[in-house]
């Protein structure tokens, strides 16, 4: 299914200050191009180095392994109804150990997992419904991540939560050559569908 156009309240700068320009060359590129959204953030240098040190803090530096902190992501991506980043984290998330039928899955309900993954989902569904954790779902969670891990999932999903806001009201559009929502499982429907 091809993602729905829009047009961005701020276009991505094309001649971005030298501060900003060195930014660039070191983010995610798509086609030789920086992608949007840093590129979007490039209107404001000083904003871009510090969402960029963050960004990249939470796609490859946590201490949370790659696959749970895919999950939190996706699932928390999904919640938001943000298409374009839940299109560029479809391409990493084979690498985090996800199948095509898993990030499919993510944006369903919460049957079928093994119980670790169904607990990550949980996790993200109740911060996003609540913005916080209950004293079950913390407890759960502190059997298998240690505290350094479970400040980063709390601050991961507010971080995600924070990026789709961003992405959704500029209206960035998603790059040519980058998908966008994925069918459902057993129906043509696209697009994010509340949790049942």
């Amino acid at each position: 299914m091809l993602p729905v156009a829009r047009t961005p309240r701020i276009p991505p700068k094309l001649d971005p200050a030298p501060e900003a320009a060195s930014i660039l060359e070191k983010v995610m590129h798509v086609d030789g191009q920086p992608l949007n959204e840093p590129r979007t953030l490039a209107w404001h240098p000083l904003l871009l180095k510090r969402f960029t040190l963050l960004a990249s803090f939470f796609l490859t530096g946590t201490t949370i392994p790659q696959r749970p902190r895919e999950i939190l992501t996706m699932r928390t991506i999904h919640l938001a109804g943000c298409e374009y980043l839940f299109g560029h984290h479809q391409l990493s998330a084979g690498a985090a150990g996800l199948s095509s039928g898993q990030i499919v899955g993510i944006r369903g309900p919460n049957r079928g997992w093994a119980p670790e993954d169904a607990l990550l989902i949980t996790a993200a569904d109740e911060m996003w419904n609540t913005d916080t954790l209950s004293d079950e779902i913390w407890s759960e969670l502190a059997r298998s991540y240690d505290e350094p891990q479970l400040l980063e999932i709390v601050m991961l999903l507010g971080f995600y939560r924070m990026v789709c806001t961003f992405i959704d009201t500029l209206r960035i559009e998603l790059e040519p050559g980058v998908p966008g929502w994925p069918p459902l499982a057993d129906t043509d429907e696209t697009g994010p569908r509340p949790i049942g």
